[in-house]
């Protein structure tokens, strides 16, 4: 779905009836957190090709200009795109808090957040894996 729509920023929802209107949400942050662990796993630059048409149709589509108040914001209706833009008017605090993020980390080195010393929580928090030493263990009470 992202490329198929003129915006390429992908539908967060999508709504199917006779006028065939597109919901999209190009703010949303679970493609390109895909995209980031798949090139992460993979190395294969295909991710980092998709996630940068993804950055620059954001760029393209959901930037809004400072002289309207700047920030970013997602596209009420696909099919009117070119035209009257339809912003919705908030900017999502997941936009800055897990898609940049993700996009920042799929650019980067694998050595920035490395998946084997962390895992990420549900709001794109990076937390570090650790493995308890045998005395912690010790200590803790383990139903039978």
């Amino acid at each position: 779905m992202f490329f198929q729509q003129p915006p390429m920023t992908g539908p967060g929802k999508s709504k199917v009836s006779l006028k065939r209107e597109w919901y999209i949400k190009g703010d949303k942050p679970e493609t390109i957190e895909s995209l980031f662990i798949a090139y992460r796993l993979t190395g294969d630059y295909k991710y980092r090709s998709a996630g940068w048409k993804i950055f620059k149709a954001i760029e393209k589509h959901c930037k809004i200009p400072n002289s309207k108040g700047g920030g970013y914001a997602s596209i009420r209706n696909v099919d009117r795109v070119e035209g009257e833009r339809g912003w919705v008017d908030k900017m999502e605090t997941f936009f800055i808090a897990e898609t940049l993020k993700y996009l920042f980390l799929l650019f980067s080195d694998k050595s920035v957040v490395p998946l084997n010393n962390y895992v990420f929580n549900t709001e794109a928090h990076p937390l570090p894996i650790f493995t308890p030493s045998q005395e912690l263990l010790d200590l803790i009470e383990f139903p039978p």
